[in-house]
């Protein structure tokens, strides 16, 4: 079948998260796993939520009605049943960890919804409020769940007002032992910290979290053990888990931050890719992938606020950029997809005999094969998937001019 708008995916499958009829088996390569019968740009992606067992795609582009344009894929987390959509909101925002699917946040509200045993989510107006009663008169903006368990979540004194820009902003992040204690409503935050600026995303690694602010800035929080993380030297004015600015971008306008594992990377309003990382212990690290390598050279000079610039050949300039467990994908501005790292799953789509990329950068999708353009990407720990849009008779026309 050929749709206008195709999610292909490639990578770990033992759960069916990528495709429910080949479980447990791997995709080695990309393949059509869903598609939309039409395109309109969103605020939210269409890839909603990939974790290492469970996927949520959006199938239609009205986000006015939830339950009839997002389907699951794979494990159902908190659930012991499918999970379904009938009571979420427009524009949700899910948050889960390894175990799937958790729960989702409406910033329009500022609410979250726990995922329940039926496999449906809390119903607006039962129970559900604004944050846990642990952090009164707070809008719960953002969540991310480190692999430790720790659990970051930002905080506004106001939800988000689309119509006003300014209202999207964060008063405060705190720092939760993990997810039960933050939703419980009576464990106090480890850790709080006011933000000064807007902060418009929130990543997380290993065992740090990653902010990115609407002027571009960059800070992160997280262990002293793992100081690479973070991108910076912990000092005793911004100790490791403090927020503090990764201070190798200062200058440099960051549009998007990614984090996996062990890399954190960061996407330039001047289209360049900058990483940082810790290297895995020698039995995780696979180093005939490369993907060490690359963070090796992030860290060559021994000093934890180096932050490497990625080289990609023939210098092309980046337009997205995700970050899986042990792998790294990027989108560049002539519409081909690069990839380095680990490929034992598929996850960067190099067919069942390449286990990695030893150090290169490997042209790994083309969309112009599909008949088409990227418009997004996502990763999972051990997936990749590519949102293509096929081009329009103007569109070949233009293509075809150009060549």
């Amino acid at each position: 079948m050929s749709w206008p708008v195709t999610i292909y995916a490639a990578g770990f499958n033992s759960h069916g998260q990528l495709n429910p009829l080949t479980k447990p088996h791997s995709l080695y390569t990309f393949k059509p796993i869903a598609g939309l019968e039409e395109y309109k740009p969103l605020s939210s992606p269409i890839v909603r939520f990939a974790e290492w067992s469970s996927t949520i795609l959006a199938v239609s582009t009205d986000p006015s009605h939830p339950a009839g344009n997002m389907i699951h894929l794979g494990f159902s987390g908190a659930s012991n049943k499918p999970v379904h959509f009938e009571d979420v909101l427009p524009e949700p925002h899910f948050y889960g960890n390894e175990s799937g699917v958790q729960g989702y946040l409406s910033r329009r509200q500022g609410n979250f919804y726990p995922l329940e045993k039926d496999g449906g989510f809390q119903k607006p107006g039962l129970g559900s409020s604004t944050s846990p009663t642990i952090l009164p008169n707070h809008c719960t903006m953002f969540i991310a769940i480190a692999h430790n368990d720790k659990v970051c979540v930002a905080t506004s004194s106001r939800p988000y007002n689309r119509s006003d820009p300014d209202s999207r902003y964060m008063e405060d992040v705190h720092i939760f032992p993990n997810l039960s204690d933050y939703l419980s409503g009576v464990t106090l935050p480890e850790k709080t910290y006011p933000i000064e600026k807007h902060v418009v995303s929130l990543a997380a690694s290993l065992c740090s979290f990653t902010l990115l602010t609407k002027t571009g800035r960059v800070l992160t929080l997280g262990e002293a053990r793992y100081p690479r993380l973070l991108g910076r030297t912990p000092c005793a004015e911004t100790p490791a888990s403090k927020p503090g600015d990764v201070s190798a971008l200062d200058g440099i306008r960051i549009r998007k931050v990614a984090a996996g594992l062990n890399m954190i990377a960061a996407l330039s309003h001047d289209k360049d890719v900058y990483v940082w990382g810790h290297a895995l212990p020698q039995p995780l690290q696979e180093d005939r992938t490369g993907f060490s390598k690359l963070l090796n050279a992030a860290n060559a000079d021994g000093e934890a606020e180096d932050v490497h610039l990625v080289d990609l050949p023939d210098g092309a300039d980046v337009e997205d950029v995700v970050v899986g467990s042990r792998h790294i994908a990027v989108l560049t501005t002539n519409g081909d997809v690069w990839g380095m790292g680990t490929n034992g799953s598929g996850q960067l789509g190099l067919g069942k005999e390449v286990k990695g990329t030893d150090g290169n950068w490997v042209k790994c999708f083309d969309a112009k094969e599909h008949g088409g353009s990227v418009v997004e990407m996502a990763a999972a720990p051990m997936a990749t998937f590519i949102v293509v849009k096929a081009d329009s008779e103007e569109e070949v026309g233009k293509k075809r001019r150009r060549q």
